[in-house]
């Protein structure tokens, strides 16, 4: 869906010059054309989220918690693939999709936004991710774990190759960014990085995440 300056403005609940200068300084991703920018609402949104930014985007509909989500997903292990494209497809190749759904595309969707910037989110791990989540149409949302056969080089910020991907499948902008939001929160915790350096189980890896979640409860 494509925003106007206007509607972008509204949204995030800012004024317009906000908006443009956000534009300018800031890298809030806009086309211009026509002499007007135009902007992605989940490229928009995403930014935001990264950025702190507080959206307001309560639309009623339940959100899942990570464990759930992860529960969902499950643990896929020894996943082939020497290079970051190749391992990638594997991934998506072995996630819990129905039959229906087009995994090249989902593919295409990831790798797309790999070129725009890696998602390695540091210390061995990646949480890659599609800039357009309410385009899958999955019924459920889920958070599958990726443990590579060998770690692989993903030009994450801190320059370790990745020995853990959590890929998430979401079907609403809004459980994407919920679920992007709770796994940047509980991958900073010192033991569950330990559990998925070990190559963890589920049944471990979701003990943790439950106990996370309910020690610290994630606002809306």
């Amino acid at each position: 869906m494509q925003l106007s300056v206007p509607d972008a403005a509204r949204l995030l609940q800012v004024p317009e010059d906000t908006i443009h200068k956000w534009i300018r300084d800031r890298g809030l991703p806009a086309s211009l054309f026509d002499g007007r920018y135009h902007l992605n609402k989940v490229w928009l949104l995403e930014w935001a989220h990264d950025k702190g930014i507080p959206l307001s985007m309560d639309t009623g509909e339940q959100l899942p918690s990570l464990a759930s989500a992860l529960g969902q997903g499950g643990v896929l292990f020894d996943v082939p693939g020497a290079a970051k494209h190749e391992l990638l497809r594997a991934c998506v190749e072995r996630l819990p999709l129905a039959p229906e759904v087009d995994r090249g595309y989902l593919f295409e969707m990831l790798w797309m936004r790999e070129n725009q910037g890696s998602t390695g989110f540091g210390g061995g791990i990646a949480l890659p991710h599609a800039r357009g989540p309410i385009l899958l149409h999955v019924p459920a949302s889920f958070v599958t774990l990726c443990y590579p056969r060998a770690p692989v080089e993903f030009g994450a910020p801190d320059g370790k190759p990745v020995f853990a991907l959590f890929i998430q499948v979401t079907p609403t902008i809004r459980m994407h960014l919920h679920l992007l939001s709770r796994l940047g929160r509980v991958l900073q915790d010192a033991a569950l990085q330990a559990l998925v350096r070990e190559h963890a189980a589920l049944a471990p890896l979701l003990e943790r995440v439950r106990s996370l979640e309910s020690a610290a409860p994630a606002k809306p």
